[in-house]
């Protein structure tokens, strides 16, 4: 609109100069639109963290990859990464500011940028980017052309004890040092038959629909293994009632050795589960990850670690109680629970009447702790 204004003045009044000028803010804002059609064409920006899964308190990578498809070169890009709560630059990092990175490059045409930033995490959870802005100007930084960009990547952040685990308490420990010596278990997942009820079996392994047809009590027989089962069943309150029990702090403490004793058995070959007295969301039920031998359950599980509040939302004992009828004498029990009631400690007892291995250790506890079966 100026351009025309100027120019009608500068043909209306004879002036050279004056429709130059005109001439000059024309070609200057028809270059800048069709800059601001261009600039973004052809560009791509991906990110991610490696590695995709870390501890807490370590460093990860936060890989930037910019991509420049067209022949036209972007003078000036300005890129701004926002990293989640949770995340924060590690100390010495470049570029850094308060909440993420900053950069100001030169992009050619038909070329890919690799950015690497360290990143420090702070605590557990899943931590998803929060936003990468960038900004693509011509070689005058007249005409930026801004753009939000939201990858989808995030970093699971593993919880880990705070303090080290008492090696008294790693010896005792079914899959601790000294290994125990090999033991043929059963592997529910694959069935092998039936053999006739003896006294002692566990009423989950009669087979109900084949009793029914002879008329005699079956019980079910899996095929033999040598991967035993245990399930972590974490307290997040630090006795009973659990609503006058809250601490979250100790709560940390019972998930990250919950973390510890989960990997111990995994390299040991066991089968791990997950059970505690909080909830993902109200009305869905309590944490519970079944034990399996399936591919990536390894990943669940430790998720459901990383994710987890840290506050409880019921007493552990009834969710025991409710698991624990799918416990036979071929799995262990191991009890995180810094200061287990009454209640909870009678669903312990009964389980041992029943056959099950039942071990608990309280974080809090550096005394030595005894195993009962």
């Amino acid at each position: 609109m100026a351009a025309l204004i100027l120019g009608v003045i500068g043909v209306a009044t004879g002036k050279v100069g004056l429709l130059l000028w005109a001439g000059g803010i024309a070609g200057l804002a028809g270059g800048t639109l069709l800059w601001a059609r261009l600039a973004w064409s052809g560009v791509e920006v991906s990110a991610k963290f490696t590695p995709g899964r870390v501890f807490a308190r370590r460093q990860v990578a936060l890989v930037v990859r910019v991509a420049n498809r067209k022949r036209l070169p972007v003078p000036i890009a300005r890129m701004s990464v926002w990293l989640p709560a949770g995340l924060q630059p590690a100390p010495g990092a470049g570029h850094a500011m308060i909440r993420g990175f900053q950069r100001r490059f030169f992009l050619p045409g038909r070329s890919d940028l690799t950015f690497t930033f360290q990143v420090q995490t702070r605590r557990r959870g899943e931590f998803w980017l929060e936003k990468i802005s960038m900004e693509l100007s011509d070689v005058f930084d007249l005409a930026p052309v801004a753009r939000q960009i939201s990858p989808d990547t995030a970093v699971m952040v593993l919880p880990q004890p705070r303090r080290a685990v008492p090696i008294h308490v790693r010896r005792r420990l079914p899959f601790g040092v000294p290994a125990p010596a090999p033991r043929i278990f059963e592997q529910r997942e694959r069935f092998g038959g039936v053999r006739p009820y003896e006294p002692g079996d566990p009423l989950n392994r009669i087979h109900w629909k084949l009793t029914g047809h002879t008329g005699a009590l079956q019980t079910k027989v899996f095929e033999p293994t040598r991967s035993a089962e245990v399930l972590l069943v974490v307290d997040l309150a630090a006795g009973e009632p659990f609503w006058d029990s809250v601490y979250p702090t100790i709560a940390e403490e019972s998930i990250g050795w919950a973390s510890f004793f989960g990997r111990e058995a995994i390299e040991a070959g066991w089968r791990v589960g997950l059970i505690t007295n909080a909830h993902f969301r109200r009305g869905k039920g309590p944490i519970r990850v079944p034990t399996s031998t399936a591919s990536g359950h390894e990943a669940v599980l430790f998720a459901a670690m990383a994710r987890m509040p840290n506050e409880p939302s019921s007493d552990l004992w009834p969710v025991l109680r409710e698991a624990g009828r799918g416990l036979g004498r071929d799995s262990t029990a191991l009890v995180i629970s810094p200061r287990p009631g009454p209640q909870l400690r009678h669903e312990m007892a009964m389980l041992r009447r029943r056959g099950v291995e039942v071990l608990q250790v309280s974080p809090l506890d550096r005394r030595p702790i005894r195993q009962e079966r």
